[in-house]
């Protein structure tokens, strides 16, 4: 695809808003008075799944040609594009074969095996998942579904950017900041392309776990940085030690920066958003959240979008973090 655009985001949007949910944009008066702006939370982590993934992974998965759904898909995941592979290969009889760490949560591989799929685990730190989802889809002809690195996947994540822009467009809305969790920056670089085409003066910026702040370092030297595979976080959804090529291609020209956030300002995190705003968010879901609550750049009289992305979170996680 030579040029990626909001139009494809629309385009996609058309095809799959029947099998997503339209997740809501909230807003709390006591966050507001507390960070001095008004901040509009997305919630993805009620989406179908747990994760905005679903939309990326249903996307893809409905492109495919009859032949292709017939020699079945793999995918490789810590958890969350795991589970909408599976799903979305469920609703379309689609056999799946799912690569997962053994470090995953144990909530998100259930739920993958739940949904259907063959879990495969594998050691992390002596395997790569990308080498055994490449031979798999070699040996057995299954197709490559990638987490982020693919338009189609782009696009798919970008319609929760569509759903945003509808939202403020009611509300007669004008965005400053948008933050959003990154990983592989698929979810970014299309949720950013389309609020950046309809509010061309928003600033859009990336937010990492501190030892996985590769795409903050790769903007910074406008090129692929990589970070130590040997590296620890409990946001376990964002461990891509550097951008996908395809991404960080729309991401470098789009986003204004990238933020990074500790382990434990997420756990706070995690925390805040359960007593005030009544939500359940992974670690990853939380990190955007985390930049906000904790100060990682000045939002005083902004109006701000904050992407709460996935609630998946084992529940034994999450009451060491309450009880912490």
């Amino acid at each position: 695809m030579s040029i990626f655009s909001h139009k494809n985001i629309e385009e996609t949007y058309k095809q799959i808003s029947s099998k997503i949910l339209r997740t809501p944009l909230v807003m709390s008066e006591y966050i507001n008075n507390i960070t001095k702006a008004k901040v509009y939370f997305k919630l993805e982590n009620l989406q179908s799944t747990g994760s905005f993934k679903l939309r990326g992974a249903i996307n893809k998965i409905s492109l495919l040609n009859s032949d292709d759904k017939k020699k079945g898909v793999v995918a490789y995941s810590s958890g969350n594009h795991a589970q909408a592979v599976a799903y979305a290969s469920r609703i379309n009889k689609i056999n799946a074969k799912i690569i997962m760490p053994q470090t995953a949560p144990l909530i998100k591989i259930n739920n993958t095996k739940m949904f259907g799929a063959n879990v495969i685990l594998y050691d992390p730190s002596k395997e790569s998942r990308e080498l055994m989802g490449l031979k798999i889809a070699k040996d057995e002809g299954r197709i490559l579904i990638k987490p982020y690195d693919d338009y189609d996947i782009i696009a798919g994540q970008g319609t929760v950017g569509l759903e945003i822009a509808e939202d403020l467009f009611k509300k007669n809305i004008k965005p400053d900041i948008y933050l959003c969790c990154c990983g592989g920056g698929g979810l970014i670089a299309g949720s950013a392309t389309y609020l950046k085409h309809f509010f061309p003066n928003i600033k859009c910026y990336s937010v990492e776990p501190n030892n996985f702040n590769d795409t903050q370092l790769s903007l910074e030297k406008n090129k692929i940085v990589s970070v130590p595979n040997n590296a620890k976080s409990i946001c376990d959804a964002l461990l891509a030690t550097q951008p996908g090529e395809i991404t960080f291609s729309i991401n470098r020209k789009i986003l204004e920066g990238g933020l990074s956030v500790s382990d434990d300002d997420v756990k706070k995190t995690i925390i805040f958003l359960s007593e005030n705003l009544k939500i359940i968010a992974e670690p990853g879901g939380a990190v955007a959240a985390a930049a906000l609550l904790n100060n990682k750049l000045e939002v005083s009289n902004k109006t701000i979008v904050v992407m709460i992305s996935g609630g998946n979170i084992d529940n034994n996680f999450f009451a060491n973090i309450v009880k912490s």
